[in-house]
């Protein structure tokens, strides 16, 4: 879990710090205020982390995390060089983060292309973390044309978003009893389209008593669903994650939303870090409402763009809604 970080010279940030990170953290910010390449960078390092913690296959050399990371932000940011994502008026990409009570540390010039030498040394391993990101996009329906985009073609397209995601929803659902809380929540999600979404045969259906629908035929409200539900069966989406959405309103309806935004929130009691990049007041009230019935800290990160420079504002919900009805943050 992340608790803080500090990120310089990322794109439109000349200098962005974030303290004391919460199990749910919501950014929100006008287009063009770098809401998503803040999640993406996030989810780099976290990502990157746990592919470096995974075992070695048999005969197979344990790759360094500079290298991991360097390509994890190569497919997920998708520049002709990891350089390009440096604000060009600085020399120079700086990163520093606490995750899961360990410090990370790299930087990287504008003219780095994929290689990243300034790194902390001697990383440690977190065998338990798991990361996934959410894009805006339902990717069910558009499953095998991410697969051949990149594992045939290995071509720009689908970013390791997209691509991560669906690797982790190939997983087959295991057996044994999900945790308690888990199960619940699997059971809430499915009472919101009275069905689920399985895998047979190498392709994904919606279920709903004894009738099947391939996936075109399902909306793509119940397609997103699907995704959360997949992954809490096959065990992926588990207390140690950390669970990156971007605009997860997307074609839901309202009474959706609602029941979603209770869901995440119980997602987190459950042990899971979730980041929220949202334009929706909607969904910022319905989480307001939460933290103040349930007296819980949920933080809202509000970027402002002036001057070219990205600034952050940090506000508790607790203590109210921020300033969106002006349209200042949203």
């Amino acid at each position: 879990m992340y608790d803080s970080i500090t990120v310089e010279n990322l794109a439109g940030f000349k200098s962005f710090k974030w303290q004391d990170i919460d199990n749910i953290n919501i950014p929100i910010g006008k287009n063009d205020t770098g809401k998503t390449h803040l999640l993406k960078i996030l989810y780099s390092v976290a990502k990157s982390l746990e592919e470096y913690s995974k075992p070695s296959k048999p005969n197979a050399g344990q790759e360094t995390f500079n290298t991991i990371l360097a390509n994890k932000i190569l497919w997920t940011f998708q520049p002709n060089a990891i350089g390009d994502i440096v604000t060009k008026r600085q020399s120079k990409l700086k990163v520093d983060t606490r995750l899961c009570e360990e410090n990370y540390h790299f930087s990287f010039t504008h003219e780095a292309t994929r290689k990243i030498t300034d790194c902390s040394p001697d990383i440690k391993k977190i065998p338990n973390l798991q990361a996934f990101f959410i894009p805006p996009k339902e990717v069910i329906t558009a499953f095998d044309a991410i697969a051949a985009t990149r594992e045939q073609l290995e071509i720009f397209g689908f970013d390791d978003t997209y691509f991560d995601l669906i690797k982790a929803l190939r997983l087959p659902t295991t057996k044994g009893n999900l945790q308690k809380d888990m199960k619940q929540i699997l059971v809430d999600l499915e009472k919101l389209f009275s069905g689920e979404i399985v895998r047979e045969d190498n392709q994904f259906i919606f279920k709903r008593e004894r009738d099947k629908f391939l996936m075109p035929q399902v909306a793509e409200g119940i397609k997103k669903i699907g995704i959360l539900t997949t992954l809490i069966r096959n065990r992926t989406l588990r207390k140690g994650t950390i669970l990156f959405m971007d605009e997860p309103e997307t074609n839901l309806h309202p009474e959706a939303i609602i029941a979603l935004v209770k869901m995440l929130f119980s997602l987190s009691k459950a042990g899971i870090q979730i980041y929220i990049a949202t334009h929706s007041y909607f969904v910022i009230k319905q989480f307001e409402l939460l933290a103040r019935a349930n007296k819980q800290r949920i933080q809202i990160c509000s970027l402002v763009k002036e001057g070219g420079d990205i600034t952050p504002q940090f506000q508790d919900l607790q203590e109210g809604l921020p300033d969106t009805e002006k349209g200042k943050s949203l």
